[in-house]
């Protein structure tokens, strides 16, 4: 006996893989993301830093090992001191790498007594803070 053909439609779906998401590795695209913050964030706060240290810097005495002014030793940057990059961090700080001993300690206890009174580092990271919401717009930027 020959059966009937069945009376119902088999509906095929299909999916298009289309589109930023699809088309990028949104894992890669988001560290990128990162990386390209943080390397901004890390140039932005270090000039702003520095611009703030500088501020009435004739009034403050030179740093005694060194005869220079701490601004002029801020750093920021996304690679640890040895060079190996980082993958999501930013760091601002006042570098003494290269300097001997009392070199050193005379830079950072300059810092220390510079921050004091500017509090140029604290206002910085305040602002980065507070620029958070944006920053993660930024982030998803073109996997969206």
């Amino acid at each position: 006996m020959a059966r009937a053909p069945s009376l119902r439609t088999t509906r095929i779906t299909s999916i298009h893989y289309d589109g930023p998401f699809f088309t990028k590795d949104p894992r890669k695209t988001f560290r990128q993301n990162i990386r390209t913050m943080m390397r901004a964030i890390a140039e932005e706060a270090q000039q702003d830093i520095e611009t703030q240290m500088r501020h009435n810097q004739g009034r403050r005495a030179p740093i005694a090992e060194l005869g220079d002014h701490v601004s002029s030793h801020v750093v920021g940057r996304v690679k640890s001191l040895r060079g190996k990059p980082w993958q999501v961090t930013a760091v601002i700080s006042v570098n003494n790498t290269g300097f001997t001993p009392a070199q050193g300690i005379s830079l950072m206890a300059a810092a220390s007594e510079v921050e004091s009174q500017t509090g140029a580092v604290k206002r910085t990271t305040s602002r980065i803070r507070k620029s958070r919401k944006v920053n993660a717009a930024e982030l998803l930027k073109g996997i969206a």
